[in-house]
């Protein structure tokens, strides 16, 4: 399925409330917030603390009584006027409660999150002498604003502290985290966050999913879990994406060995060389390699054709 039909940000709420379950009785989750009595949201995750209660995990320990969340997905960046769309809502949040300065300032914290680093808005605030503080592997501190603001790189966070977070990723990785969360979901499978993460990890990587499922199918499961396993997997249609994801697969990897295969005859091909053929996944790129590759008379000459 196309990785822009994925609904991410419904996942990500999951996600959040998840990583915070322990404290959910403390904790109130709005998906998005009506700021006034026309259509003007702001479509991120506020985090409301209904109790002065200290949250041991280090995403969760800047939280204070008021709490903005904005969610970037893997196919989007986080952006210089993301930033500040950001802090206006904040700002916004603040001036348009019902009685004058009845939010503080320092009541309010900024969640940015991003799957990779946004390297262009660190270097762009500190330019701006806006300190980009590393907390620890995927959690910095964005300091000297009026607002507490933290930044998490799904990809750089550590399992034990953003495991739901990390798995709305495409191209998964983890399949430890995966196995984990598979079997997490078989005892939850009636909680409706459980179903909205699942629906998009269906989406987004259903090769490793269909592995998982295929190495949990061959160990003792009671009768009812092997049963529930098999309904998710019709459910999700995972086995035919499964299948079509494996047919793309074969044919770009089919295309790459060929271009090096055809290469090799025309003189030593560098391993990094390699590398960046086997790495593209781009079919339509791939395609047009290929002819170059045919068409060429030296590795030079198909290194500028095809501006590698």
């Amino acid at each position: 399925m196309a990785s822009e039909k994925i609904k991410w940000h419904p996942a990500f709420a999951a996600a959040i409330q998840l990583e915070f379950k322990e404290y959910q009785e403390y904790l109130n989750f709005e998906e998005e917030h009506q700021l006034t009595e026309e259509p003007l949201k702001i479509d991120v995750v506020i985090i409301k603390k209904l109790q002065d209660v200290y949250i041991n995990k280090s995403i969760g320990k800047i939280l204070a009584k008021y709490n903005i969340f904005e969610y970037k997905s893997p196919t989007d960046y986080l952006s210089i006027d993301d930033y500040y769309k950001v802090k206006a809502y904040a700002y916004l949040y603040k001036a348009l409660s019902k009685n004058t300065n009845s939010i503080d300032i320092d009541e309010i914290t900024i969640t940015l999150t991003s799957t990779k680093k946004p390297k262009k808005l660190i270097k762009y605030l500190k330019e701006k002498s806006i300190d980009v503080v590393c907390e620890g592997k995927g959690l910095y501190y964005i300091e000297n604003t009026d607002i507490k603001i933290q930044l998490l790189v799904m990809r750089e966070l550590p399992d034990e502290e953003g495991e739901y977070l990390k798995l709305l990723q495409l191209e998964h990785k983890n399949i430890n985290l995966l196995n984990k969360w598979m079997n997490e979901y078989i005892k939850n499978n009636k909680n409706p966050l459980y179903e909205i993460i699942m629906s998009v990890i269906a989406q987004s990587n259903p090769n490793n999913l269909m592995e998982v499922y295929k190495e949990m199918a061959k160990v003792q499961l009671n009768e009812s879990n092997q049963i529930f396993l098999k309904d998710m997997v019709k459910k999700f249609d995972l086995d035919k994406e499964f299948k079509e994801e494996g047919k793309i697969e074969g044919k770009i990897e089919g295309k790459a060995e060929a271009i090096v295969e055809i290469l090799n005859d025309k003189g030593f091909v560098p391993e990094d060389f390699k590398k960046k053929i086997y790495s593209q996944k781009d079919a339509d790129i791939l395609k047009i390699w290929l002819k170059f590759a045919v068409k060429c008379d030296s590795i030079d000459e198909f290194k500028n054709l095809s501006n590698m």
